[in-house]
């Protein structure tokens, strides 16, 4: 295994990432939250998980002001993506990879909804949505048109979580819905059920893969 911290430019965006190289022709390029970054279990265990199957790792460092979430879910989607797609495409030019897999946690699941998962580049990519902003009205319209196989997992007591989450379902998106779980995906006070939590989150994950 192999770790590359690297950074790439345009004329007015500089973005860093991180590419956890296995050697394997599977890649997942990974978005976190606003605040949820890679060393927060969640992701930290996805990334284990991922090398575990010999899947390459990209996380994507970017950094905002809460104020971006203040903007319209297009608006967010179209700052994101000026970042993520430098990475997007300086790592898929110099690789040849068989399958792709993309990780969005909260604000990372917003780019992947209203543009990667739009995008017929990747039509055929995995996609795992970690506590996505179901209330934001055009994330769950486009997820309703979803046909990509992944999971999608939020905890009951997200206060971004809607009980029409089950419309979402279809024969190729999975969907968890943690009882009692918070944004974090954690059980308030309750370390065991949040560990179980997380363990059934992994499980989902590993099926896909």
């Amino acid at each position: 295994m192999h770790v590359d911290q690297k950074s790439v430019s345009s004329q007015t965006h500089r973005i860093t990432y991180t590419h956890i190289k296995t050697r394997g022709p599977r890649i997942c390029f990974m978005f976190s939250g606003l605040g949820y970054t890679y060393e927060k279990p969640l992701l930290y265990y996805v990334t284990m998980l991922m090398l575990k199957h010999g899947i390459d790792v990209v996380q994507i460092h970017y950094a905002y002001s809460k104020e971006l979430m203040t903007k319209s879910t297009d608006e967010i989607a179209e700052v994101m993506m000026q970042d993520i797609d430098l990475v997007l495409q300086d790592v898929l030019s110099h690789s040849d990879y068989k399958n792709i897999i993309f990780a969005g946690k909260s604000i990372g699941t917003i780019p992947l909804i209203q543009r990667v998962m739009k995008d017929e580049v990747y039509k055929d990519a995995v996609m795992l949505l970690l506590t996505p902003l179901l209330t934001r009205t055009e994330l769950f319209e486009s997820l309703l048109e979803n046909t990509h196989k992944g999971l999608l997992v939020i905890g009951a007591r997200d206060h971004y979580y809607t009980e029409e989450v089950y419309q979402l379902k279809t024969n190729t998106m999975n969907i968890e819905v943690i009882e009692n779980a918070d944004h974090s995906l954690d059980v308030l006070y309750t370390p065991t059920e949040s560990l179980k939590a997380l363990e059934t989150v992994l499980n989902g994950i590993e099926k896909l893969l």
